[in-house]
């Protein structure tokens, strides 16, 4: 159930995977809802992502885009099915325009994908339509401002900053907490950051909790929501970790969380 806005929150999230490449009933693959001034999107689409946007009751015909990270199968899990949804659904063939915006080094993926399956898996471009970005671009799509910066999990990672009527919220997905992204992060209502591991048993390529709460107060961030978790990782001692760090809000992502972001803040707003 979508959960209404105050009229100071630009954006609605909604967390709609938590998790990682395991397979846990509670916490899906990562996958992120936004929404803003009736245009909807997906942060990744990792498996079981589209299920968990059936479930909060939203219709997956009325996305219009979906944002690529990294090419990691735990990221587009659900690529195939959407693919498959969007030429052989008849409501997703009637309904859905759909953008696909990735780094260019995933667009060999995607043909890959299309030369394997064929037909089945490559709806014409009036239904999906792709943009491939380098870091340091930006394009725009429905009311964002969308910003790519290269995020370090792999050569082609992109980390996004969404900006609109006032507010923004960086994804920096997947990715260490390189010193250098804190400008690209600068001021944003809402950092989204996948830890993975602890601070006692990093995963490489990814912040630890305390490595993302040291960048969220370096970069001025209004909040952190820490993402992206394995069973063996405590979430609410990788709260506590970034909070040593960072004085804001620190939230620890759960399938179904939702919150609003607003120009210089974010708030929970409950379960969708």
């Amino acid at each position: 159930m979508a959960l209404a806005l105050a009229f100071d929150q630009a954006m609605g999230l909604t967390v709609l995977g938590s998790g990682s490449c395991e397979l846990r009933r509670e916490r899906s693959s990562p996958a992120y809802l936004l929404e803003a001034k009736g245009f909807s999107l997906l942060l990744d689409l990792g498996q079981g992502a589209l299920r968990r946007l059936l479930d909060t009751g939203r219709d997956p015909a009325a996305l219009g885009a979906v944002l690529l990270s990294h090419h990691h199968p735990d990221h587009l899990g659900d690529l195939i099915p959407l693919l498959f949804a969007l030429n052989h659904d008849p409501h997703m063939r009637d309904t859905a325009r759909l953008g696909l915006l990735a780094h260019a080094g995933l667009a060999p993926i995607l043909a890959g994908l299309q030369g394997l399956f064929g037909a089945w898996l490559s709806p014409p471009p009036e239904r999906l339509a792709p943009t491939w970005l380098q870091p340091g671009q930006e394009t725009t799509l429905g009311p964002w401002l969308v910003r790519a910066a290269a995020a370090g999990h792999t050569p082609f990672s992109l980390a996004y900053r969404l900006e609109c009527t006032g507010a923004s919220l960086v994804y920096l997905g997947d990715s260490p907490a390189s010193p250098d992204l804190a400008p690209f992060c600068q001021d944003t209502g809402l950092l989204i950051v996948h830890c993975a591991g602890s601070d006692h048993d990093p995963k490489p390529g990814h912040a630890s909790p305390r490595q993302a709460g040291g960048l969220a107060a370096r970069a001025g961030a209004k909040a952190l929501l820490l993402s992206h978790f394995y069973g063996d990782v405590d979430p609410e001692a990788a709260v506590a970790s970034a909070r040593a760090l960072f004085s804001g809000p620190v939230w620890a992502a759960r399938d179904f969380l939702a919150l609003g972001v607003g120009a210089g803040h974010s708030q929970l707003l409950g379960e969708s």
